[in-house]
């Protein structure tokens, strides 16, 4: 019995302990309630991007692949379905001369456009490690065919390599090294040549950006300690630099490769495909089946083929680029 009331003490202990519970209960109800609309406000603002992903990318994938499983016509443009073909359309493209012709064009026009373009990127971005007078304006200036349209590229080196009066080929007579014009867009041994030529100069400035930034970010202290060990310019970029720097290299092939391997614009403004189709990419090709031929099963199971690619790339990509996604998540904790 309590002294000053004369109550119980346990009744007192039990109605306090009923109160305290219900207190408690009243709190996690309020915090379960708090987290569920957190938890409701974290899907809403997720929701325009996950809207935008499923319209964009989701939705156009899944009707690729069904379209080019497909038999279409121009008689079933108008309906949302067509028969089924099953692997006609990619027997199609495996029996096709200009499918094949197509698909080996890319490979080596990507090949041809990141050797090209590392190789001259990279240089770029050693020259501007250096100091001298002109260095900024040069860095603000490499960023100007990154910045222009792929049409509007593909229309300035059209000019630049047209038979008659263009640049490239009255530069080669002034200096001597040809005594007739040249015609680069309409030869079939050199059109693929001129558009690798163009696809170069648009993407060293990607090149350069990216692998000015990986040097920016070499310790002095490692460049200092392989010049007082006594290594040359050659032994420190090929023992010392080139290892720090390897994994934004990696990162930076990865992506060139991708937006490479689907250019179609560039080609389109420079030769259209051809002559005689020895310029036709999956891009370009693929195009030509569904919107000129209106083969838009045979087109889709092309398509797809980059499909693949893309696939592929991403996983590489997140692999790649695991060291700077671990050190970002580390700065973060």
């Amino acid at each position: 019995m309590s002294a000053v009331t004369g109550v119980p003490s346990q009744s007192v202990g039990a109605g306090h302990g009923r109160g305290g519970a219900h207190v408690s209960g009243v709190r996690k109800a309020r915090g379960f309630t708090l987290g569920r609309r957190q938890h409701l406000a974290a899907w809403l603002f997720l929701m325009p991007a996950i809207l935008y992903v499923l319209f964009a990318f989701a939705l156009p994938i899944i009707y690729n692949i069904m379209l080019s499983f497909e038999q279409t016509s121009p008689a079933t443009i108008a309906d949302i379905t067509a028969p089924f073909a099953g692997l006609a359309n990619y027997r199609f493209i495996l029996d096709d001369p200009t499918s094949r012709t197509a698909i080996i064009h890319t490979f080596e026009f990507t090949f041809g456009s990141l050797v090209g373009q590392f190789i001259i990127g990279f240089s770029l971005a050693l020259l501007f490690t250096l100091r001298f007078p002109g260095r900024t304006l040069g860095r603000s200036l490499i960023i100007v065919p990154w910045l222009l349209p792929l049409i509007v590229t593909g229309l300035i080196f059209r000019f630049l390599f047209q038979l008659e009066g263009g640049a490239v080929n009255q530069l080669l007579i002034d200096v001597g090294l040809v005594h007739q014009p040249i015609d680069w867009l309409d030869n079939p041994h050199l059109a693929l040549v001129t558009v690798l030529i163009a696809n170069i100069w648009l993407g060293v400035p990607f090149f350069t950006l990216l692998l000015y930034s990986a040097l920016q970010d070499v310790p002095v202290q490692v460049k200092e300690a392989a010049l007082i060990d006594g290594a040359g310019a050659w032994q420190r970029l090929r023992l010392v630099i080139v290892p720090i720097i390897l994994p934004v290299i990696e990162v930076t092939l990865l992506l060139g490769f991708v937006f490479t391997v689907k250019v179609f614009d560039l080609v389109i403004a420079l030769t259209g495909g051809g002559p005689a189709n020895t310029t036709q990419l999956i891009t370009t090709w693929s195009y030509n089946l569904s919107f000129q031929q209106f083969s838009f099963g045979e087109g889709a199971a092309l398509n797809n083929v980059l499909l693949v690619l893309a696939m592929i790339c991403a996983p590489l990509y997140l692999y790649m680029s695991r060291g700077s996604l671990r050190s970002s998540s580390g700065a973060e904790k």
